[in-house]
């Protein structure tokens, strides 16, 4: 009988072993964040390894969060679905600024007076909030 519990110990043994190592996660390690792409994306050659700006919607979309951002009640404000005022905007012919070089774990918004200065906007829509320069990129 002891046989059969030494002979147990050593098959379970591995098992649990495994378990424990499987459990381990380095937290310093980055997790890559797997999202699909926005619908507007193949249309504009967008393959979501850089921030892009609207320029005629005062918008960035953030492949890092997953979403955009874009200035609401006097603050920068964050969707992971288009903003109510582009909902109707078809976004694969919307003239984007895709701004390379800029690290993902950066904000865009916060450095929005010179992508305004940069790219300034073509057109004006009326239901489009407009960031006022000046005021903080919070």
């Amino acid at each position: 009988m002891k046989k059969i519990w030494v002979v147990l110990f050593l098959i379970i043994l591995p098992i649990i072993a495994g378990a424990q190592k499987s459990a381990k996660v380095d937290i310093n390690q980055k997790v890559t964040k797997s999202r699909a792409l926005p619908s507007w994306a193949a249309a504009q050659q967008y393959d979501a390894t850089a921030h892009v700006y609207f320029p005629d919607f005062y918008t960035f979309y953030d492949p890092e969060r997953g979403g955009y951002v874009y200035w609401e009640n006097s603050k920068w404000s964050f969707s992971p679905s288009v903003p109510s005022f582009l909902e109707k905007v078809d976004m694969s012919k919307s003239r984007i600024q895709i701004l390379k070089g800029l690290s993902l774990d950066l904000h865009p918004e916060q450095n929005y007076p010179h992508y305004m200065k940069m790219y300034p906007a073509d057109k004006e829509h009326n239901k489009v909030p407009v960031p006022i320069p000046g005021n903080p990129a919070k």
